[in-house]
């Protein structure tokens, strides 16, 4: 079991309370002297269980090593919103994959458009991907900005690609070597209009294609980042 931790382990103890100490004591039924994986900035805390209280349970921290689940290239995917919840499933798949973070944003297609901050839901949700795929972080999931905004931010990665359904280059493994940070941008339902594309190849962008068949909105992401995974080695 893996608990993720908002402050690194002081003094090797840890005490949880509320919700986590909820799921352990109740839920998974955890007793004194049980081993417990604790996670925080990417490392792996090992301990045991020494005291459970009403409201408390302490451990003491006998071990840590650096999470190996984290990949060494820093994704951040830039997803333009979809309809219905499909966000939700590409937020936890792109998490359980990978990626560092996850950036919706309104293009000229989006039919959705959220009134509503639907923040914390989806930071929950990339949580518990993150628990249940053993990760050393949990992705953060940003503010839904606009498509100029997402082009901006995307210019500050190493390897900035933009994956439109009319064509572009293939991935390569050349296109990655020596890479430490890269962002993914993916289009809504209706794909990227040809001035986006033009703003993004402008912008730096490399301009790419998942292959000769137009893939779903919430299977792009999860194509795109798998490829670069393999290429990477992190796969």
């Amino acid at each position: 079991m893996r608990i993720f931790l908002q402050d690194r382990p002081v003094s090797g103890v840890v005490k949880i309370y509320g919700d986590d100490y909820i799921h352990l004591t109740r839920s998974l039924r955890v007793g004194c002297g049980e081993e417990i994986t604790f996670v925080h900035g990417g490392t792996d805390f090992f301990g045991v269980v020494t005291a459970i209280t009403k409201d408390c349970l302490e451990a003491k921290i006998t071990a840590e090593k650096l999470a190996e689940s984290e990949p060494n290239l820093k994704i951040t995917l830039f997803q333009a919103m979809p309809k219905f919840d499909k966000f939700e499933q590409i937020i936890e798949k792109s998490v359980e994959l990978g990626v560092t973070q996850i950036v919706p944003f309104l293009s000229e297609r989006c039919v959705s458009r959220p009134k509503n901050d639907k923040s914390q839901r989806w930071q929950k949700i990339s949580e518990s991907a993150a628990k249940q795929s053993g990760r050393g972080i949990i992705p953060e999931v940003g503010r839904i900005i606009s498509f100029k905004e997402a082009v901006e931010q995307m210019k500050t990665f190493d390897l900035p690609m933009f994956f439109y359904e009319t064509g572009g280059e293939r991935m390569t493994a050349e296109m990655v070597e020596n890479k430490k940070t890269a962002a993914v941008m993916i289009g809504a339902e209706g794909g990227f209009s040809l001035d986006e594309s033009r703003r993004a190849e402008a912008a730096g962008m490399k301009i790419l294609t998942l292959g000769k068949r137009i893939l779903r909105c919430e299977t792009a992401p999860v194509a795109a980042v798998s490829i670069l995974m393999y290429l990477t080695g992190e796969g």
